[in-house]
């Protein structure tokens, strides 16, 4: 049996050195990957994989769960309102270019 070499651990969850940032990354992966394939078959959720629709709910599902781990774990109360109140701003930015976009 081949020896298995393990890591250091770092940015993972329960490492001291930014726990989460692997998971997060790798979360945020796995969206990019359902989000292609909607992409590439024109919208349709009809995928040769299976339907998109579940999919995408579950991994966007993982994505706030990741996001809201790392920010809990790395970030301080000041700095996690100041996550907060910024993407209040961009929702609300992007709600306007939506709404301009769709007259």
């Amino acid at each position: 049996m081949a020896d298995q070499v393990k890591g250091s651990g770092d940015f993972s969850i329960g490492s001291p050195l930014w726990p989460g940032t692997s998971k997060l990354i790798e979360e945020m992966g796995e969206l990019h990957q359902v989000l292609g394939k909607l992409i590439a078959s024109a919208g349709n959720t009809e995928h040769w994989s299976g339907d998109l629709r579940p999919k995408l709910v579950e991994e966007i599902g993982d994505v706030f769960a990741a996001l809201e781990f790392f920010k809990t774990e790395n970030m301080t109360n000041e700095e996690q309102q100041g996550v907060y109140d910024r993407a209040t701003k961009k929702l609300a930015l992007f709600r306007r270019w939506h709404e301009e976009q769709s007259r």
